[in-house]
């Protein structure tokens, strides 16, 4: 008959950790493997001059400060209609980007692609003034 009397031996503290050590390892692996950001995603990386031009609408020409690091985008400086612009969005390994921009009440999206040097898409967008639409490009600053 087995008795369970509530005390370990030498031989179970040293699986135990073991097997503590063994999940740690298992959990740092997953978490880098997670969050690591693509091998390739750098090659975007840096400062880049944008320029949205509307060709429906009344939004005009905007001139927007961009960034990207690690395959992420975010704004560097630019503004519309009084508001500072905020742009977010990804570039994948193979140059596919999509982004998000929000001046105000303002929010447009828009996809494309970049090369190591420019970028060119499309965007469309809803404010107060209405639907507005048409293209961007970047170039590297």
């Amino acid at each position: 008959m087995l008795e369970l009397t509530g005390r370990t031996t030498p031989q179970m503290g040293t699986r135990m950790i073991a097997n503590r050590m063994c999940a740690f390892a298992l959990s740092a692996a997953a978490a880098i493997t997670f969050f690591a950001a693509p091998a390739s995603a750098g090659k975007y990386d840096g400062t880049w001059s944008m320029t949205a031009v509307t060709t429906r609408g009344h939004c005009g020409v905007i001139p927007i400060g961009m960034g990207i690091s690690n395959g992420r985008i975010y704004s560097t400086g630019g503004s519309f209609a009084f508001y500072s612009i905020s742009l977010g969005g990804r570039v994948s390994s193979s140059g596919g980007v999509s982004l998000k921009a929000v001046a105000g009440p303002r929010v447009a999206v828009g996809t494309g692609r970049f090369t190591h040097v420019r970028g060119s898409g499309r965007w469309h967008g809803k404010g107060p003034s209405g639907l507005c639409s048409g293209t961007w490009t970047a170039t590297r600053s």
